[in-house]
């Protein structure tokens, strides 16, 4: 395969929208989450200690086995700015509430705006 046909099956795949839970993931999509203050050398730049809205794992994006990356939704700083980051490692995530409808509709405000 070249690589732009590489590329351009990478990108379709990605632009998927993210599949349904996963039966062994820890965090449900929707979950809230805090971040980990301290992040591996690897990943030290990485955001860190703030909260997060759990969007998908790799699976669920991919189709794959892997439910123990996920891409999150982070609420940054005071006035709650929302960006989009991944692959954070499941060990690195505490949740701090299960309410499932409240992370959709953050999420859903986030993709309306980007």
């Amino acid at each position: 395969m070249d690589q732009a046909t590489y590329r351009a099956a990478a990108e379709e795949l990605s632009s998927r929208p993210a599949g349904p839970d996963h039966p062994k993931q820890e965090f449900k999509r929707g979950s809230k989450v805090h971040i980990c203050k301290n992040m591996p050398r690897e990943m030290d730049h990485f955001k860190s200690d703030l909260d997060a809205i759990v969007d998908h794992t790799y699976a669920q994006q991919f189709g794959s086995n892997d439910v123990d990356n996920y891409a999150l939704l982070l609420i940054d700083g005071e006035d709650g700015s929302l960006s989009f980051s991944a692959w954070y490692k499941e060990n690195q995530l505490t949740l701090i509430s299960d309410d499932i409808e409240a992370g959709l509709k953050l999420i859903a405000q986030y993709e309306e705006k980007n």
